[in-house]
């Protein structure tokens, strides 16, 4: 499996990637918000590529590229019955900092040595 994230950006604030698997497009990821060090994204996979490992590789590229623009640390939100993504989460090493009825939030510090 080949994993790799195509800048679709029109602008450079404008930080979206196309998540392409074996050259096919598989999914997307959109930077919401940046607020340096710290910035925050949401990714989707296309249903019919869920459960093939494909975010678990391409987030890595996102937060290699991240880190390349100056940011060091990766913040997500994620609805609390959202198992998939919790897991995902934290088998890449992000830590729970706050959770409320509506969303569990997680950081994890990039371009570390």
């Amino acid at each position: 499996m080949n994993i790799v994230l195509r800048y679709i950006g029109k602008s450079a604030d404008d930080l979206r990637f196309f998540i392409l698997m074996d050259g096919q497009h598989a999914g997307g990821i959109t930077v919401h918000s940046v607020n340096p060090p710290q910035f925050s994204y949401g990714i989707a996979i296309a249903k019919s590529q869920r459960r093939k490992g494909i975010a678990k590789a391409a987030l890595p590229l996102l937060f290699e590229e991240m880190s390349r623009r100056g940011f060091s640390i990766a913040v997500v939100q994620i609805a609390p019955d959202n198992a998939a993504s919790l897991a995902l989460h934290k088998a890449l090493w992000f830590e729970m900092t706050a959770q409320d009825a509506d969303a569990v939030t997680m950081e994890l510090a990039i371009g570390q040595p």
